[in-house]
């Protein structure tokens, strides 16, 4: 069994920036944004998530927090 680490790192600040940036692109050129636009619908995407989350830390297969380091020894010669 293996464990997934849930962290905020690069990955997920980049993509806080983009949907940032992509929603005030929609709201500026007066498009329908490619989400929920529903306070409701955001909110049921979130809580979904959550609910996995939760039923994954119970059965003990997520962590929160980065992955601990790889310690990688290295022979003579590589």
């Amino acid at each position: 069994m293996s464990i997934h680490y849930i962290y905020v790192g690069r990955n997920e600040l980049v993509a806080l920036v983009v949907g940032l940036v992509t929603g005030t692109l929609y709201s500026w050129l007066e498009l329908p944004i490619p989400a929920p636009n529903v306070i409701g619908g955001i909110i049921a995407i979130i809580f979904t998530f959550i609910g996995y989350v939760i039923v994954q830390k119970v059965r003990g297969q997520v962590a929160f927090g980065p992955p601990p380091a790889i310690n990688k020894s290295f022979a003579p010669g590589e």
